[in-house]
């Protein structure tokens, strides 16, 4: 399993004069980040003065972040939050320990490894690395079979695989 922390947002850019940044979100629920109290950024844990999801974007305001020069250190850095502490929805799983999957087919064909997911807005795009080939396919429901982080291993459809799987040399 992956470490104690996960992973849920950059820090994009400042936002005005008084310290807040704007947030690129890492996390298909925004509104997770009205409810943090404590949060990692680029590794020190800073308390959550004030959250705020717009339709312009998530704005934070961090303890001992109190002005623009301040806010444009953390430029680019990650937002993390403790294992824990992080929300994730029944049956979904955190894509930190997807990676490094073996992924097969039912058929018990091996594709490869699980090296990165790529997040579209139509569909996540696995990356899986198979010795110097790479073969990709979108998350598609009817695809995957199973799912289990715990025992590294990632089973999908043959047939569904065959028809949206894409691969390069």
């Amino acid at each position: 399993m992956p470490g104690s922390k996960v992973v849920i947002g950059r820090v994009a850019r400042p936002r005005g004069i008084a310290g807040e940044v704007k947030i690129e979100p890492l996390t298909d629920d925004p509104r997770r980040f009205l409810s943090l109290k404590n949060v990692y950024v680029g590794g020190v844990l800073r308390k959550v003065v004030k959250a705020q999801v717009t339709p312009a974007g998530v704005f934070v305001a961090l303890e001992g972040v109190g002005d623009r020069n301040a806010a444009e250190t953390l430029r680019g850095a990650l937002l993390e939050v403790e294992r824990k502490d992080a929300v994730k929805p029944e049956g979904r799983q955190f894509i930190a320990d997807l990676i490094g999957c073996e992924v097969r087919l039912q058929s018990g064909r091996a594709v490869g490894v699980l090296a990165d997911i790529l997040q579209y807005g139509a569909a996540d795009v696995y990356v899986v690395k198979a010795g110097k080939k790479t073969v990709m396919f979108p998350a598609l429901k009817r695809l995957f079979v199973s799912e289990d982080p715990e025992s590294g291993v990632i089973v999908l459809d043959d047939k569904a695989f065959d028809e949206v799987a894409v691969y390069e040399d």
